[in-house]
């Protein structure tokens, strides 16, 4: 019954997906060992893959460390990962977010990207791509990656989804989070926060169902480092205030269908050498696929020059002829 399910869900989002091979979807998910993840997201919106399947190689440690690098860079002082003395009461950079309340998310560095070569590595992940096209068809694109820092705090993070568009909410998820966990989660230290099956909801927490502290629904993640926790982009989630010593640390992989307005601007803004040393797929998820936002005549002629590259590049490699038409954005 449960591969049935299962079965039944692909092939209702294969309507929103016509740019992605099912048959090729569920290949990798076999080859991968994700069945029962892939059941999971279908049931309760979200999943948690252990850090055997979604970090082979110490992938998490390494990805630890280049995020203290990146901090280090940024802000000129190493975090402490220990105690979270750099991060307690983090007030954030953000206006809005700021003032005398604590960020409910700690300290959110972007664009990681462009820091660490081993961020591609993150992002080209198969585990991750796999779910991503399951939740998003093979058409999907990052819009953004960053990282979390968040030290001992007194704010949860308001129960929310993150499909960019006001209720009521599509089906078929429009977008996707797949965050790797670098540090062990869990309530105490300021896990993620899920509301199980909202993602069938269709729409957005009410402003009295959104705290999760008070929410009997709101679930705490319980994951080791290396994990990687992923879910459907309307599941409701938020997070737990921190009451341990130390730093929660993860890295939120954030993408969406094509025809999604993207957080960061990577269109027609990736270096050359960074595209050439990755194949073809790094370049559509990076967006040189798209040629929105040109310029004038002669920077409209070369966007769609390089799209029209992806678009084969990404035809050899999902075996559609039709990957270049308007399906490859439902």
């Amino acid at each position: 019954m449960l591969l049935i399910a299962i079965i039944e869900r692909t092939m209702s989002n294969s309507q929103n997906q016509q740019g992605s091979s099912l048959e090729q979807i569920w290949n990798e998910i076999r080859e991968h060992n994700l069945e029962s993840f892939v059941a999971e997201l279908d049931s309760k919106g979200f999943t948690v893959v252990p850090p055997e399947l979604a970090c082979p190689d110490d992938l998490a440690g390494r990805l630890l460390k280049a995020c203290l690098d990146v901090a280090e860079r940024r802000n000129g002082e190493r975090p402490d990962l220990e105690l979270g003395t750099t991060h307690a009461g983090f007030k954030g950079h953000y206006d809005g977010l700021t003032g005398t309340v604590d960020s409910p998310f700690g300290d959110l560095m972007q664009s990681l990207i462009f820091e660490d070569q081993l961020f591609e590595k993150a992002l080209m992940n198969p585990v991750l791509l796999t779910l991503a096209s399951y939740l998003c068809g093979y058409s999907v694109v990052l819009s953004s990656m960053g990282c979390f820092m968040k030290g001992p705090n007194v704010s949860s993070f308001a129960l929310h989804t993150d499909t960019p568009m006001p209720s009521p909410l599509p089906p078929h998820s429009m977008v996707c989070n797949l965050t790797y966990v670098l540090t062990d989660m869990n309530k105490e230290n300021g896990a993620t926060a899920f509301v199980p099956g909202s993602h069938k909801w269709c729409r957005d927490p009410e402003p009295y169902e959104s705290n999760p502290d008070d929410n009997p629904k709101a679930v705490a993640v319980e994951a080791k480092a290396g994990s990687l926790v992923v879910w459907h982009g309307n599941t409701w989630h938020g997070a737990f205030n921190r009451t341990a010593p130390g730093l929660r640390v993860s890295i939120p992989v954030y993408l969406a269908r094509a025809y999604v307005r993207s957080q960061e601007g990577l269109i027609g803004n990736v270096p050359q050498e960074m595209l050439d040393r990755n194949e073809p797929r790094f370049g559509w998820l990076l967006q040189q696929g798209l040629s929105y936002g040109y310029r004038s005549q002669d920077d409209a002629i070369a966007r769609l020059g390089r799209a029209g590259d992806y678009v084969k590049a990404m035809v050899e490699y999902t075996g559609q002829q039709t990957f270049g038409s308007k399906a490859l954005y439902d």
